[in-house]
């Protein structure tokens, strides 16, 4: 009896994994509205942004994850972890969609974007 039960539990184990769907969590661009980096200097600690433009360079020796990012209104610092990269190529002339969130620190205020997807943009 207990080796009908184990095989019924494991039925439904499978057929649930089975019909599992991947949805994705990131925002698109279709449901967010583009943002310029000067519009984004004004906005609030975890406010979530689409910016496009380029990765012009490095922002420190030290911290290996933190770029500048420059659209047709400014620049300013983002966050990129290793993951977010995808081993993708990226070149100052590249030009890239990033998903991100507004990172202000709360003792100095200065702000950074931590990118969350990046995309290149042909």
């Amino acid at each position: 009896m207990k080796m009908k039960q184990l095989a019924i539990i494991a039925l439904v184990f499978a057929s649930i994994s089975a019909h599992a769907e991947f949805v994705e969590t990131m925002p698109s661009s279709q449901n967010m509205q583009m943002n310029t980096v000067q519009a984004t200097q004004n906005m609030r600690d975890g406010y979530h942004v689409i910016l496009e433009g380029y990765i012009t360079g490095r922002a420190s020796h030290v911290d290996s994850e933190k770029f500048f990012f420059k659209d047709e209104t400014g620049s300013l610092k983002v966050e990129i972890d290793d993951d977010v990269w995808r081993g993708q190529k990226v070149s100052p002339q590249t030009k890239v969609r990033i998903w991100g969130e507004v990172d202000r620190d709360s003792f100095n205020r200065a702000m950074e974007v931590e990118v969350d997807r990046l995309e290149i943009i042909q």
